[in-house]
């Protein structure tokens, strides 16, 4: 049985204006890669919130969804292609 403490809740923001969420069950894939639809990445924040085992509430710190991302890379399939995608065109390779 799942609990809201399984669950992960982010919240995907641009200029202080929300523009987005995203649902994560630590039992579950995650799908992250659905993030890289905020385009541009580093223009962005996503700050993770949810509840506890009591039920208590909880938010963490805002972070740039680029960086968030990156930090995936090693994890995620589909963001890995991304960003060795973003890279072979910012050198010229495609």
């Amino acid at each position: 049985m799942t609990t809201s403490a399984n669950a992960i809740e982010y919240r995907i923001e641009k200029d202080g204006k929300v523009v987005g969420h995203h649902h994560y069950n630590i039992m579950c894939k995650s799908y992250f890669e659905e993030l890289l639809k905020f385009q541009p990445l580093a223009e962005h924040t996503i700050t993770p919130y949810g509840y506890d085992e009591e039920e208590d509430y909880w938010e963490d710190e805002p972070e740039n969804l680029d960086v968030f991302l990156r930090g995936m890379v090693r994890f995620n399939k589909e963001i890995r292609e991304y960003y060795e995608n973003e890279e072979l065109n910012k050198n010229g390779r495609v």
